[in-house]
């Protein structure tokens, strides 16, 4: 049987993207790692990572193994605390995973209204890309998930309502020599930005499958992926990089003036941003209040005719 050091050590490996580094900010030897994931691996006779020369890679066994270890590490220092701080006054607090476009204008709206409110409640966000925060959400990281939701996308276990539609843009500083271009095609030669995990493959990204090889043209001559959305916008504006962006960004009091979105065509824009959550969890009084007043704003932006959630700042 695994214990719970064991899957701690296999998510800290692969958080830090190799044994070493996981080590050095563990405190702790490499070596003592390195046995421990392989008496996991031996015990059960799977092989969970992958050692090649280009990094560190899950198999298909860890990738599902590790998804279900961040579950039970999650529940368990919840299990901790609420033994540490058992009599004393709870701290109440909800868990937001937000992507790109609503922290841009909608959910901090949103939450200034909320701690209006309930001013004793800390609201914990994690930011991120879609993909990252649904798996967030499942191994119960985040209580709830702000994000774009693809088309037609449907889960077993997971709620999802829709909050509102909002539109794409391909983006860059304002000046840019290929500011006045009209098709994806006068773009491949461009260096492109991707916002993401690092880890991922970035020729898998939706901005790099749906503009260039859904349509049958070669990918990019370059592409770089930032994290951090204060990042690329940094990135954006003292580069000639462009970016697939929410069309709101422009609007955003930090890059007004200072972005310009390129008039491609041929760009499917349109995309919704919906609100998920677990089925099975029944969500604090507190989280049910956040919920609310987020499908409330939706819903009157959406009445009042308010175009693109626009910021006004």
């Amino acid at each position: 049987m695994f214990t719970l050091q064991q899957l701690k050590d296999l998510d800290a490996v692969v958080t830090h993207g190799g044994f070493r580094a996981a080590a050095r900010a563990l405190d702790v030897s490499q070596a003592g790692l390195t046995k421990s994931i392989a008496r996991l691996e031996s015990e059960y006779r799977r092989t969970l990572v992958e050692r090649q020369s280009s990094g560190l890679s899950l198999t298909a066994e860890g990738k599902d193994f590790l998804r279900q270890a961040r579950i039970v590490i999650a529940n368990a220092e919840r299990a901790d605390q609420c033994l540490i701080n058992f009599g004393a006054k709870p701290r109440l607090s909800a868990r937001l995973g937000v992507s790109i476009e609503p922290s841009l204008s909608y959910v901090p709206t949103v939450l200034a209204d909320f701690h209006r409110r309930c001013p004793h409640v800390s609201v914990q966000m994690t930011h991120g890309v879609t993909a990252d925060l649904l798996d967030a959400l499942r191994e119960g990281r985040v209580e709830a998930v702000v994000s774009r939701i693809p088309e037609g996308y449907e889960e077993h276990g997971l709620l999802i309502d829709e909050l509102y539609t909002t539109e794409m843009a391909i983006v860059a500083r304002s000046a840019h020599p290929k500011a006045s271009s009209t098709s994806i095609r006068e773009l491949m030669d461009c260096d492109w930005l991707v916002i993401g995990d690092p880890s991922r493959d970035i020729q898998q990204d939706a901005s790099i499958t749906e503009l260039f090889l859904a349509r049958g043209l070669t990918p990019p001559r370059s592409a770089s992926i930032s994290q951090s959305l204060f990042s690329a916008i940094s990135i954006l504006i003292n580069s000639d990089h462009v970016a697939r962006l929410p069309r709101s960004i422009l609007r955003h009091p930090l890059t007004r003036n200072l972005l310009c979105e390129l008039p491609v065509g041929e760009l499917h824009s349109s995309f919704t941003v919906g609100l998920a959550r677990k089925r099975s969890l029944l969500p604090s009084a507190e989280l049910q209040t956040l919920i609310a007043m987020l499908a409330s704003y939706a819903r009157v932006t959406r009445i009042s005719g308010a175009p693109d959630l626009a910021i006004t700042a």
